[in-house]
């Protein structure tokens, strides 16, 4: 087979841009980072890529979530502690003046301390998270509770996917916590009466219904520090599943960029060479085309 001078000029054309599309390929690679930044790349590995980024944003949301999770559990347990507080308070107040020598003044004036609490209980009750109220149920743009202390929620559980198949309830309705066993606002209300009436029998009564009060409050702590340590250790396996995988895609898809420096170096050489080469071949043969 005879071959032509434009077969020779079309070979030399087709090195020297395999040359400067391999010097181009690596200089892309060295850029990014990246050993595979098209699909052509690496066929085989892509797919792989791609399935890992999308396990990492799922993983991603998951751990937004299990945030979101965090945050109202947190809310809500410190809301709980606080109650607890004024609680305590309350039966202070119950033992001191159920005293016999509690003073008629001393009474109203631990009445007028118990309206305070009553008071400030509503609020408690009444607490709002990011602009929902966190124990109206389901019903979070509602106030949980009037100023008569009549629960206006639901029955609903706020339920976040924090894995695959796993939820965590954030909330509990307020009327499970504040009344229970036992009416909380109706206890102070009582509270506030017998100290009113200086009635001593009614005072002292009051002091196990607040104990009872407590116990139903410290049931709720429990249950929502249970449920903070759940979404804690999930939170966990969801970081160490995010390393996991983050090294495998980037295995798969990180350059080695010593290699690459090298690889660019002998490219930019083979480059010049079919560049020189080219030159040389092609003026000859112009040369004795010539002739």
């Amino acid at each position: 087979m005879r071959i032509t001078d434009a077969m020779l000029a079309g070979r030399v054309v087709d090195s020297i841009n395999d040359s400067k599309s391999r010097l181009g390929d690596l200089q892309n690679i060295l850029s990014t980072g990246k050993k595979i930044n098209k699909p052509s790349d690496d066929p085989l590995n892509i797919s792989s890529a791609f399935n890992l980024r999308k396990e990492l944003q799922e993983i991603d949301q998951y751990l937004r979530n299990a945030e979101t999770a965090t945050s109202w559990i947190d809310v809500t347990t410190s809301t709980l502690t606080q109650v607890s507080e004024v609680l305590n308070s309350a039966r202070t107040i119950a033992l001191r003046e159920s005293n016999a020598t509690a003073t008629f003044e001393s009474r109203s004036a631990s009445a007028q301390e118990v309206r305070n609490l009553k008071r400030q209980l509503l609020n408690l009750a009444n607490t709002s998270f990011n602009g929902k109220y966190i124990f109206s149920g389901t019903k979070t743009l509602t106030r949980p509770f009037t100023d008569d202390g009549v629960y206006q929620g639901d029955e609903g559980e706020i339920k976040i996917q924090i894995e695959d198949r796993q939820t965590i309830t954030v909330n509990a309705p307020g009327d499970k916590i504040f009344q229970g066993e036992e009416d909380i606002f109706s206890v102070l209300s009582d509270l506030e009466e017998a100290l009113n009436n200086g009635d001593t029998g009614a005072i002292s009564s009051q002091i196990g219904k607040l104990d009872s009060c407590l116990n139903q409050i410290h049931r709720w702590e429990g249950e929502f520090g249970g449920r903070g340590k759940r979404v804690e250790i999930f939170k966990s396996r969801l970081k160490d599943q995010e390393v996991g995988l983050t090294k495998l895609l980037s295995a798969i898809e990180d350059a080695d960029v010593t290699k690459t420096i090298t690889d660019l170096q002998h490219a930019g050489a083979a480059y010049q060479a079919a560049l020189y080469a080219g030159r040389e071949i092609l003026r000859y043969t112009l040369i004795d085309f010539w002739r």
